[in-house]
Parts: structure tokens; sequence; C-alpha cells
């Protein structure tokens, strides 16, 4: 075999014959980059070298620090750069504006790296049919905030960007969140992110939160402005340090002022004394939590400060074991202004650490797999706590190491299905179904009903995972059990098959259980949490079709005298069966140990 070698996304795959020649050259084959690495490769680094991290998040005791990269829902930065261009250009050639507009054009052409008088001939054509438009727009890419700074006389400082651009419309009719969105939302709701601090001026974490949460207003705290400081707070706050164009749109009069982009505006922040509550919070947030950055974010010279004043406050040490690494980094590879960040609160350690500080503060993921990833690590993680807590609680404390396993290979399982959607070129769509799935099986276990709202998240708790052992409603709704039911159908993954409900009806269940053997029909699966729910569904038409399989928590059923399992024929003859009706609790209190319970579990399984 030959070596081959394909350059995607600046980082080269190898095949797997060419790692073997790699491997007898004794050279090391590169790790997927940010964009090629899968969840499931991500949910092995949370779980490996990054698993003090991941339970540190998992604890509340991470700041979630967003940039830009986890908005490519907003209006593209070329796009903003393109509007300003073409509202210079035209302004420009007009003869009654040309005089004020023509030096700023001209001073937007040399930041872009072009001379202006070369392009003179030009200024009469639209800006997007220069031949030379995409590489003047590339080159501002990296010096928006100059752009921002150039200014037009006569006019207020944030001139281009309030008028040029138009930023208000810019960011008009957003799209929906995005799966980043998504899962910091889910994050905030499960308990394990309190504070996020973000660079964004878009609205989509609080979309995100709104959607999630059933349109519910006060789990999110928006902090803009002082006053905001002093609204009740949310189970989460969110420190829009920059402004917030939904809020600058709303009431320009009060928050337009709190938009930052401008170079100058950025060298002003740490003294500008609007911004003192703000920087209160923020050098807080960088002195008492650790930091996960999602989306190239601390770059600027304004964030570096405030890693500096936090340093000064409490210094965090290196080595961190057993604690997490406090800064970590979700990138392709850590930016200049990431180190100087590293160098700063490191201080004299970084020197003689520089390769361990490097690896243990970045996660070669971006945002989106990074993120999906934790929120599968968090649920999977707090169900395992649930079924660890009511195993005990039954004297069963044994079952649940071997039920742990099982578990996570389901999660796994989910993880490799968050792929890329070809057309949305995103993992939202996956994400958006897995959210979707999981709600509607929690909302049937809970209340024996379809949720009141496809877009609703079911929470498993709100509190994080070192304090859900505190929660006495997720303890007494019988989610352990959940749990094992879980497991167990995982475990028993080679006697059946288990894929998403056929319909969005009720009587499609939470999901399709298919006997692996020839001719075996497929039968909706419901879990259910006790005889209330399994009354509920039956009253809706859920049993209608006779061929129900139903995982009970408790052993209600059993007691009110109803039978385990009937079955109308010998399935393996005839293919027709009953409901099916099976007990956790009631296999639980029986089995001696796993193995017996799997045994037990199966054989009253019968697809």
């Amino acid at each position: 075999h030959t070596s081959t070698l394909d350059n995607r996304n600046g980082c080269n795959s190898v095949t797997k014959s060419g790692r073997n020649i790699l491997g007898r050259l004794n050279i090391v084959a590169p790790t997927p980059n940010a964009t090629d690495i899968s969840v499931r490769e991500v949910l092995a680094k949370l779980d490996g070298e990054f698993d003090a991290v991941t339970r540190g998040i998992e604890a509340g005791e991470f700041t979630l620090w967003l940039g830009s990269g986890i908005s490519r829902r907003a209006p593209s930065l070329g796009k903003l750069i393109d509007r300003a261009m073409e509202f210079m250009r035209a302004r420009a050639v007009d003869a009654p504006t040309a005089a004020t507009f023509l030096p700023a054009l001209r001073k937007a052409l040399t930041l872009g790296g072009h001379d202006a008088d070369a392009l003179a001939h030009r200024f009469s054509t639209p800006y997007a049919d220069w031949p030379e438009a995409k590489a003047i727009t590339g080159v501002l890419w990296n010096k928006y905030s100059r752009l921002l700074d150039i200014r037009v006389a006569g006019t207020p400082s944030d001139y281009i960007l309030w008028d040029a651009i138009d930023i208000r419309d810019a960011f008009s009719h957003p799209k929906p969140p995005a799966a980043q969105h998504l899962c910091i939302a889910l994050l905030i709701l499960e308990g394990a992110a309190s504070t996020i601090a973000s660079a964004n001026w878009d609205g989509f974490i609080e979309a995100a939160v709104r959607q999630l949460s059933g349109q519910t207003d006060s789990v999110l705290q928006v902090v803009v402005d002082p006053e905001q400081l002093r609204d009740p707070p949310g189970r989460a706050q969110l420190l829009k340090f920059h402004g917030c164009i939904v809020h600058a749109t709303a009431d320009p009069g009060k928050y337009r002022e709190y938009l930052t982009g401008s170079h100058t505006q950025i060298i002003e922040w740490p003294e500008d004394q609007r911004f003192a509550a703000m920087r209160a919070l923020v050098v807080g947030a960088a002195t008492n939590k650790k930091t996960l950055v999602l989306g190239l974010s601390i770059q600027d010279a304004n964030l570096q400060n405030v890693f500096t004043k936090a340093k000064a406050v409490n210094a965090w040490p290196w080595p961190p074991a057993p604690a997490a690494a406090a800064h970590v980094f979700c990138e392709d590879e850590i930016t200049d202004g990431q180190v100087d960040v590293l160098r700063v609160v490191y201080g004299d350690a970084y020197n003689d650490n520089i390769d361990d500080i490097h690896n243990g503060s970045h996660i070669r993921a971006w945002a989106e797999q990074v993120l999906l990833a934790l929120v599968l690590r968090v649920v999977t993680d707090k169900l395992a706590k649930l079924m660890e807590i009511w195993l005990a609680d039954a004297g069963k404390g044994p079952v649940g190491m071997d039920l742990v396993g099982p578990l996570q290979t389901l999660r796994d399982y989910v993880a490799d299905l968050a792929t890329v959607d070809p057309v949305d070129e995103s993992r939202t769509p996956a994400t958006d179904i897995g959210i979707r799935l999981w709600s509607r099986m929690l909302s049937m276990f809970r209340l024996g009903a379809l949720p009141p709202s496809a877009e609703t998240y079911q929470t498993l708790s709100p509190l994080n995972l070192p304090l859900l052992a505190t929660d006495p409603n997720a303890l007494s709704s019988g989610l352990g059990q959940l749990a094992v039911a879980l497991a167990l159908l995982q475990h028993g993954a080679g006697r059946w098959t288990i894929s998403a409900p056929e319909t969005d009806d009720v009587s499609s269940g939470c999901a399709t259980a298919r006997g692996n053997r020839p001719g075996a029909p497929a039968r909706p699966l419901f879990i259910i949490k006790s005889a209330g729910e399994a009354i509920a569904l039956q009253q809706s038409g859920a049993f209608a079709n006779d061929n129900a399989v139903v995982i009970h928590a408790d052993d209600t059923w059993h007691r009110m005298g109803a039978s385990p399992r009937r079955v109308s024929d010998a399935p393996g003859r005839t293919g027709g069966a009953a409901t099916i009706h099976v007990s956790v609790a009631d296999l639980v209190g029986r089995s001696a140990d796993a193995s017996e319970l799997h045994g037990a579990f199966a054989a009253e399984m019968i697809l």
C-alpha cells in the first residue's frame, strides 16, 4: 500500500495504510483538526485527558467565554464590511457628499491594503463588482475594529457601524439558534453553566434559552448596562460586555452607546466609567471561576487586561492537578492573543511548562462539537448518578457498576448521530432532532403525554451534578429507574433494535422496538414512571393497536394485579402479540446481580 495524504481544512488526514507507514517510520499521525473531529472523538477527550475539565464544568466551576466563532448564523463579517464599503463608495461619488466621504473611502482602501489612487477608476462602479473587492474585504476582516474607527466629519464616532453598516438592519430577522447556542442553553438548564461572558452582540443565546425553556424569560439574566444588575437573578447570568444589538435596536437611546467594536472603544473600555460595573463582573468571573473559551474569544486587549487584573487578585496555579486547568480554549490552534493570556495568568510557571500548559489548555475542536459532547456527558453522568442513588436505596448498589458502561455506550451511539447536515452545513438539524426525541421520551415518562411543545427541553434537574443528590424532585421522579431501563435496552442491543418513533402521534411511543429476528414487527416503546402515566397514555389512545411495549419504572402496575405481559399467540410462530408491561423495580428487586437482571429483562422483552 502507499500512503495517501489529503489536505483538508489545513490539516493532513492519513489513510489506514498511510498510518502503517508513518508508524514504521516512528512518525505520529496528526490528530483530527478542529473541523474534522467528530463529537464521539471529542467525548473520548472529555473522558480522557480533559476529564478533570469536564468534571469541573459539570460542577459549575467554569465561565463560558464566547466569541464570534459560535455565531456563524449572525451576519457574516465580510458582508458587514461590504455594506460599509458600498455605503462610503456611493457617497464618495455623489457631488453633495463627496468631500465628506471620499477621505473615509480612501482610508478604508488603505486599510484594505490597496492604493486608493490606483482604484479611483473603480469608484463609479458598485463595490461588489470590483475585481479587488474580495481581497480588500479579506484584509479588512482582520482590521474590522480599525474600519469601525474611520471617522466621517460631522457625524458621531460610531457612524460607520450605526449608519454605514446599518447594524440594526443587518441583524434584523435573525435565523433560529444553532447547535452551539442550543447546547449552551441546555447546560444552563441542567445547572452546569451559570455565568456566560459574551463579546457577541446577537441574541442567539437568549433565543435558545427562551425556546428550550418554553418561552420563559426568568431563566437568564441578561446584563448590558449597570441597571440590569439589579434585575431579578436567573439560573444564569449572560454578561454582554461589548453590548447587545437586540437591546440597542429596541432602545437605541439607552443601549447604543454600549455597542463596542472600534479600536478606540476597545482601548478605552478598561477605563470607561460606563463599563465599570461590567468590568467588576468579568474580572470577578476571571478571578473566581475557570474559563472555557468558545469561538475565538479573549483576543482583544481589553480582555487580556481583565485576566491581568484577575491574576493580581488571586493567581491560578500550574500545575492545577488534581483540579482542572483554569483556562481551556476550543480552537484549531491557540491564537497569539490567547497565548498572551496564558503567559500572563501563569507567570513564571509558563516558561518551565510551555508544552504542558498548551496541551492542557487546548481542546482541538470547535465549539459545536465540544458543546454537544459536553451536553451528552452531563446528561449521561446525571442519569448514572440518579441510577446509583436509586439502586443503593434499593439495596442493589453493586448492580449499578455494570450498568454505567451500557449507558455510556448509548451516549456514544447518540454522539455518532450528531453529524454535519450537508444542506445546513452544521450539526444543528441533528441537535434539533435529539432535543425533540429526548423531550418526547421524558414527557411521556413523567406525564404520560406528549410535551406541550416539540421545541421545549425536558430538564433532568436544574442543579449541577455534585448537587443532584439534594434535588428531591429528581430523586423521587423515577429517573434512576429510567436510567436502568435505558442501560438494559442498550445491553440487549443484540436481541433488538431501538429506533426513532415512526410517527409524531402519541401511539408511536418514545421509540420503536423491533426484535432482531426475521419478520419481527415494529412495536411502539414507552418508558413511563408509574401506572398513572400508563393509564393516561391508554386514555389518549396510545395503546390502541395492542402492540406496545411499556417499561414501568416502579411495580405499581404489577401490584394492581395487572399481568406483566400477555401474549395472544407465540410470537416466534405468528408474529401477533399484545401489549407488554415490564417493571424495572420488580426486575431489580428479584435479581441478585447485573447478569441475572439482564436475563430477566430479556425474558420479558419478547419482541
